[in-house]
């Protein structure tokens, strides 16, 4: 508990001076941006009421987004406050977005292909396709919903019983 309450002073002294120059200089710091929707933003070494009065954060200070419920941060997670008054990558857009089950990333006896690439979250699509020697049961493609939910059934890959037949009489050889 001690070392707990010495370490949070360490931060709030640290943090805290900063900030309260921070606050008569915009040039000094960044001014708080808003979170992404279905999401709060993590500020370390600072208390409530801290976040509550501060209106400029320093240089090199960084904030953390966080979503909620079953979602996950698209985009940049960790944003830094520059020299010049802004946010890193404020060009690249941070969503909060709900995650789709990943069963559905993978296929027995197949592929699967995903549009955008990284988590299965709102508006990702997998293409489904079957090894060689299995057919594909059901549609090719499903695309995650903003129920967080995939809009078709998993399709399944069965064993393709005349590909064997085909396979065998392609490998007999005339004799000589």
């Amino acid at each position: 508990m001690c070392r707990r309450m010495a370490l949070s002073f360490l931060l709030f002294s640290a943090v805290l001076p900063r900030l309260s120059v921070s606050a008569y200089n915009t040039s000094a710091g960044c001014a708080i941006i808003r979170p992404p929707r279905d999401g709060g933003i993590r500020y370390r070494g600072l208390t409530q009421e801290q976040i509550r009065s501060v209106q400029v954060l320093p240089v090199d200070y960084e904030i953390e987004y966080i979503c909620r419920g079953n979602r996950v941060i698209v985009g940049p997670k960790v944003r830094k406050c520059l020299p010049n008054g802004t946010w890193t990558d404020l060009s690249q857009h941070s969503r909060c977005l709900l995650l789709c089950p990943r069963v559905w990333t993978s296929l027995e006896n197949g592929r699967v292909s995903s549009r955008p690439l990284g988590p299965p979250v709102e508006g990702t699509v997998l293409h489904y396709s079957c090894l060689p020697g299995f057919i594909l049961m059901g549609r090719n493609s499903t695309q995650c919903n903003k129920m967080g939910k995939w809009d078709t059934p998993k399709p399944v890959c069965h064993y393709d019983r005349h590909y064997k037949a085909c396979l065998r009489s392609a490998l007999v050889l005339p004799a000589a």
